[in-house]
Order: structure tokens, then C-alpha cells, then sequence
């Protein structure tokens, strides 16, 4: 037994406080709200209607997101919120992906109706590749991974699929209405208005020339990553 007679009176008190979560967790709110800002602007500003089109596909995803999290009862953290930043930029990426290839048909003179189903089709292997790659990565770190890391391969792997059904049924979709209903003739873009600019995005180099080059740079990155 404890002889000695404690006292009601605290010596000392020490708090800890969760000022430096929050103040984490604003500033990756902040950066998504700004990386969406951003991209939005570009898109409108460079794609004119393609661009508002990906920018309503960016909304429902990120809609779609805050959904399906919202069904799980799952808890945003900051690595969760990384993922839904990187989610913003692979959205952007296919919907990129598709526009540019409706304009090298467009450049090629076809009707607006096969240069849409032409560029949709061409960059379908693609899209999906780059995607399914991403989503087995998040499904294996979501397994292995530490808490934190686990947040954000959830968070990405769910933005992936959005990604998937908002970029190639969703603007398909409106861009269809917008020819069959609407009857939309074409489909302006920025460097299609501005010759100097599409040149400018053409630069003649032959990249199957220095195919040595980048492979000798492909085979250092890799080592320097599994060394990393």
C-alpha cells in the first residue's frame, strides 16, 4: 500500500492537441480544391467544349468519389485526399487522350461523327491499359500497405474506376447528344484556331530514331528506382 497521501491538485498537466492534423488535412484540401480549379481552367480554356464536357466528367467523379466513401463510412485522410489530387490528373489525362485523337481525325478531314467514333475507339487500349495497371497496384498496396498508404490506394483505386465509366460513357455520351440533338457541326478546338499554335504542337522529330536513347534512360530509371 501507498503510504504517502496524494493530492487533488495536479503538479503539472500536459495537453496535446490535434492542431497540426487539421492544419495537414486544410492544406491537402486546399491543393485539391486548387488542382481542380486549375485543370478546369485549362480544359475550358484549350478543348472550348470538349473541355467543359471533361470538366462535368471531373465533377461527377469526383462525385461519384465522395459517394461511394460516403457508402463505405470510410474516413478521409491526408494520403486519401492525395489520392483523389492524382484521381483529378488521370481524369484529365483520358479525356486528353480522346480529344486529341478526335483532332488528328479532324485534321485528317473526316466527318465529325467517324472522327468521334474513331478517336473514342483508338484510345480506348489505352486508357484502359494505363488505368487497369494503376487499379492492380492499388489493389495490392490496399492489401500490404501500412494504414496510411492503404487510405490512399482506396481512394485512387475508386477514383480509377470513376475515371473509367465518367471518361468513356459519360462524355460519350454528351458529346453524342451534342451532334444528334443538338447538331453540332464541329468541334473547335484551340490549336485548330490558331494554325501557329498546332504547328507549334507538331514538332517534326523522329523519336523512332532515338528509340537507343530512351531506352538506355528507361533501363537507368528502373534501376535507380528498385535501388530507391
Amino acid at each position: 500500500t501507498l503510504k504517502a497521501r496524494l493530492s487533488h491538485d495536479p503538479i503539472s498537466v500536459h495537453h496535446i492537441g490535434p492542431q497540426l492534423g487539421q492544419d495537414n488535412l486544410d492544406r491537402g484540401k486546399k491543393a485539391a480544391v486548387w488542382a481542380l480549379i486549375v485543370v478546369a481552367i485549362f480544359m475550358a480554356v484549350y478543348y472550348l467544349f470538349n473541355g467543359m464536357v471533361a470538366n462535368f466528367a471531373l465533377v461527377a467523379n469526383l462525385l461519384l468519389i465522395l459517394g461511394i466513401m460516403a457508402t463505405l463510412r470510410a474516413t478521409f485522410t491526408l494520403p486519401g485526399i492525395a489520392g483523389i489530387v492524382l484521381t483529378v490528373g488521370m481524369a484529365v489525362d483520358a479525356n486528353v487522350l480522346i480529344f486529341e485523337r478526335i483532332r488528328e481525325e479532324l485534321r485528317r478531314k473526316v466527318d465529325l461523327r467517324t472522327a468521334i467514333r474513331l478517336g473514342y475507339g483508338k484510345a480506348l487500349v489505352t486508357i484502359v491499359d494505363a488505368n487497369l495497371t494503376t487499379l492492380i497496384t492499388c489493389i495490392i498496396l490496399a492489401y500490404t500497405a501500412t494504414a496510411e498508404v492503404k487510405g490512399f490506394a482506396v481512394t485512387l483505386g475508386i477514383g480509377i474506376v470513376a475515371t473509367l465509366f465518367t471518361s468513356l460513357f459519360c462524355t460519350r455520351v454528351i458529346v453524342d447528344l451534342a451532334v444528334e440533338v443538338a447538331k453540332m457541326k464541329s468541334m473547335p478546338m484551340l490549336p485548330m484556331m490558331i494554325p501557329a499554335l498546332d504547328r507549334l504542337l507538331r514538332p517534326n522529330v523522329n523519336w523512332i530514331a532515338l528509340r537507343r536513347v530512351f531506352y538506355t534512360a528507361s533501363a537507368l530509371l528502373i534501376v535507380a528506382g528498385i535501388a530507391a
